[in-house]
C-alpha cells in the first residue's frame, strides 16, 4: 500500500530524522546525537505554526495584492492603519492566511485553542482572532493615550486572562526619573482583550514575557533604551539609562528581583524562562556600517547585505545572558561564541533536555545552550542546511521535536536533544518577514 506524506506524517507523528549539517562545539557523531526514544504527546501531524508576517505589501494572490482581495482583506475595516499577515501553517502541509489589523510582532495561542493573540508592537492596537479560521475576535487599544505595545504576550494557565506588555510614550529622560518611564503588563479577557488591570514593569520599555513557577512569576526583558535629550526617536547607538531583566509577583504586583543588564549602549530584548534560575535573556547592541566591518574584519566568506536589519543599523555581536534570582547575569559561550551572537532574536527553553535553544539571524547561528551550566553545546550555521537568517523558533507540542524558521521562508523541523534535523517534516512556505513563531 502507498502512502502520501500528509498520510506518512499522520501515521507516523514521529518520523526518523537525519543527521544535523553544520558545525558544533562538541562531538556530532551519531553515538553524541542519539537521543532517548520519546514517544509523541500528539501526532506531529497535529500541530500548528503561527506567524505574522511583517510586510503584507509584499505578497499578492491572484495577481493583486493581498490587501484588496476579500478573502484575504475580510478583517480589515480601515486599510490606512497598520495590519500584518498572519499565516497558520499546519504540519501536515497545509496552509491558511489573511490580515490583521495590529502592527504585530508576535503571537500567543490560548492553552484551550480557543483563542490568539497578535501582539502590537511601538503601536496602538492588539488583536485577537480565532486560531483555527484566523477570523478576528476583537480589537482593543494599547493601556493608554500615547502607550504602544511591548509585542508580547503571556496566558494564564486557566486560559482566562492573557498578560501584556506594554510601553510608557517614548520621550528623555531630561532630568527626570527613570520610574516615570517604566512600562506595565496589562491584564486582560481573552476574548475581548478589555483590561482588568496592570502593574509596573520596574523597566523601560518592557518587551518579551515569560510565565513560570506555575504562573507564579512574570520574568520581564525591558530593553532600557530612551531618545538622547532633544531628539524624538532613538539613536544609533542606543541610549541604555537601564536594560534589565525583572521578575514581577503576578497576583500582588510586586518586585520580587531586578537584574540590570546594561547602562551605556546595549539592551536585554528576549528571553526564555522555566524557573528562578533558568532565566536566559538574549541582549542587542546597534552600530553603524564601520562598526559592522570592525566585528567581520576577519570574516573571508562573501555574504549579503542583512535582511533582517534597516539601512544604516547594523547588529553587533552581544552576550546572551544567564541569570538566577541573587546572582549577578552571567555571559554564556566563550569569546568566540559572543563573536556569533549577532541580532539575538528567538529564545526557548525546553525544559525536557534543560536546554535553551536561540536563533542568531545576522549570523545565520542557531546555537544550544545548556541549562545549568549556560555553556554552549552547539552552534549551526544554518546556512550549511539551506536556511539564511534563522527567526523563529519554537517548541512542538509532539514533545519531540521544534520548529525554527527563516526570515523570509523555510519552516525546519529538529530532534529535542539531538538537534538532528528531521528533512521529512520540514516545510518551505513564504511569511514576508518575521521575528517570531508559536505552535500549538
Amino acid at each position: 500500500m502507498s502512502m502520501d506524506r500528509r498520510s506518512f506524517l499522520a501515521a507516523a507523528g514521529v518520523l526518523a530524522a537525519a543527521p544535523l549539517a553544520g558545525c558544533a562545539t562538541q562531538d556530532t557523531s551519531e553515538g553524541a546525537l542519539a537521543a532517548e526514544t520519546v514517544l509523541p504527546v500528539k501526532p506531529l501531524s497535529a500541530s500548528s505554526v503561527y506567524v505574522p508576517g511583517y510586510m503584507p505589501d509584499k505578497a499578492q494572490v491572484g495577481g493583486v495584492p493581498v490587501k484588496e482581495d476579500r478573502y484575504f482583506a475580510r478583517n480589515i475595516s480601515d486599510p490606512e492603519r497598520p495590519f500584518r499577515l498572519l499565516t497558520r501553517i499546519g504540519m501536515n502541509g497545509e496552509m491558511r492566511q489573511t490580515l490583521l489589523p495590529a502592527y504585530a510582532h508576535d503571537v500567543e495561542i490560548s492553552p484551550d485553542r480557543s483563542v490568539g493573540v497578535m501582539c502590537g508592537f511601538e503601536a496602538t492596537d492588539q488583536v485577537a482572532f480565532d486560531p483555527d479560521t484566523l477570523d478576528l475576535v476583537a480589537v482593543a487599544p494599547s493601556f493608554s493615550k500615547g502607550w504602544r505595545g511591548g509585542g508580547h504576550a503571556a496566558y494564564l494557565s486557566d486560559g482566562k486572562s492573557v498578560l501584556l506588555s506594554e510601553r510608557a510614550p517614548r520621550r528623555s529622560l531630561s532630568g527626570g526619573k527613570i520610574e516615570d518611564h517604566y512600562g506595565r503588563i496589562t491584564i486582560r479577557d481573552t476574548d475581548t482583550l478589555k483590561i482588568r488591570g496592570s502593574y509596573s514593569t520596574h523597566g523601560i520599555d518592557p518587551h518579551d514575557i515569560r510565565l513560570i513557577d506555575n504562573d507564579r512569576y512574570l520574568v520581564i526583558a525591558n530593553y532600557g533604551s530612551l531618545p538622547r535629550e532633544g531628539a524624538r526617536g532613538l539613536s544609533i547607538p542606543r541610549r541604555v539609562p537601564e536594560a534589565c531583566v525583572t521578575i514581577i509577583d503576578t497576583q500582588s504586583g510586586k518586585l520580587e528581583d531586578k537584574r540590570v543588564t546594561d547602562r551605556r549602549e546595549t539592551e536585554v530584548r528576549h528571553l526564555a524562562a522555566g524557573a528562578l534560575d533558568r532565566i536566559f535573556a538574549i541582549q542587542a547592541r546597534l552600530g553603524g556600517d564601520a562598526d559592522l566591518a570592525r566585528d567581520l574584519r576577519n570574516e573571508r566568506v562573501a555574504d549579503d547585505e542583512d535582511i533582517t536589519s534597516e539601512p544604516g543599523i547594523a547588529y553587533l555581536s552581544a552576550a546572551t545572558l544567564k541569570l538566577a534570582k541573587g546572582k549577578p547575569p552571567r555571559r554564556m559561550g566563550s569569546r568566540s561564541d559572543t563573536a556569533k551572537m549577532r541580532h539575538g532574536l528567538s529564545i526557548r527553553y525546553d525544559a525536557r533536555n534543560d536546554q535553551a535553544i536561540a536563533t542568531y539571524p545576522s549570523s545565520h547561528q542557531l546555537m544550544v545552550f545548556d541549562g545549568a551550566s549556560g555553556e554552549v553545546l552547539h552552534a549551526f550555521d544554518t546556512r550549511n542546511m539551506g536556511m539564511r537568517f534563522p527567526c523563529g523558533v519554537t517548541l512542538l507540542p509532539d514533545g519531540v521535536h521544534y520548529a525554527v524558521t527563516g526570515y523570509w521562508e523555510n519552516l525546519f523541523v529538529f530532534e529535542r536533544g539531538s538537534h538532528r534535523l528531521n528533512r521529512e517534516a520540514c516545510l518551505y512556505p513564504t511569511f514576508f518577514g518575521h521575528s517570531h513563531i508559536t505552535a500549538a
